[in-house]
């Protein structure tokens, strides 16, 4: 998945770099936790709503939502091997993925799909169809993320590890290094896509 900033700026929820509190750990993972509101620039509070804690302007009632961010992410399998993708920056630098990366603004998740795997590994999308989706934090204690995965046919198979991936690699559907992917919520759908099975789209 493409950097934390441009996650970070896309969403809004941070108009300076000392609002982003990072979190101490193994990966630098950014809890986004904006300080100040958005529309009138006064100290949020901390206020109990709907049964959770929110962060509320007291000056013009604006109230900050920990939404997920929309990412997408690629099914790849070709002759019984899946492609994952070797993380190259935090968080979890070094695991494995599956390609993918943070929506745009105004991009469709399948616009997004088409950017991210020219970006990551250099190939267009021949077709895809949505298997289902996956939430994760983006690292400990980081932002909620919201992945839609898609099964991908891509143009072409010669791939090639670029922006923020350092390795591609193909891998027996026997022998996926299931432990050593990044995220727990992707590691599960991945299992359920290449076993099979229809999957209903997003409404």
């Amino acid at each position: 998945m493409r950097g934390v900033t441009r996650a970070v700026r896309d969403r809004g929820h941070c108009r300076r770099r000392a609002d982003i509190r990072w979190r101490a750990g193994p990966t630098r993972a950014p809890r986004v936790t904006p300080r100040f509101c958005l529309a009138c620039g006064a100290r949020l509070r901390r206020v109990r709503d709907e049964g959770r804690w929110r962060r509320r302007c007291p000056r013009c009632g604006w109230t900050y939502y920990a939404n997920p961010v929309p990412a997408v992410v690629a099914v790849i399998v070709r002759r019984g091997r899946l492609l994952l993708a070797r993380r190259g920056r935090p968080p979890y630098a070094g695991t494995w993925d599956a390609p993918g990366g943070f929506l745009e603004s105004g991009e469709t998740p399948e616009q997004a799909l088409r950017r991210e795997l020219r970006e990551e590994i250099g190939v267009g999308v021949r077709r895809a169809r949505f298997v289902g989706f996956a939430t994760d934090r983006y690292g400990p204690g980081g932002f909620v993320v919201l992945a839609a995965a898609y099964r991908v046919t891509p143009t072409s198979t010669k791939m090639r590890a670029a922006d923020d991936v350092s390795e591609v690699r193909w891998f027996p559907l026997a022998r996926v290094p299931w432990r050593a992917i990044a995220f727990v919520g992707l590691r599960g759908l991945l299992r359920k896509a290449v076993s099979g099975g229809p999957r209903r789209s997003p409404a």
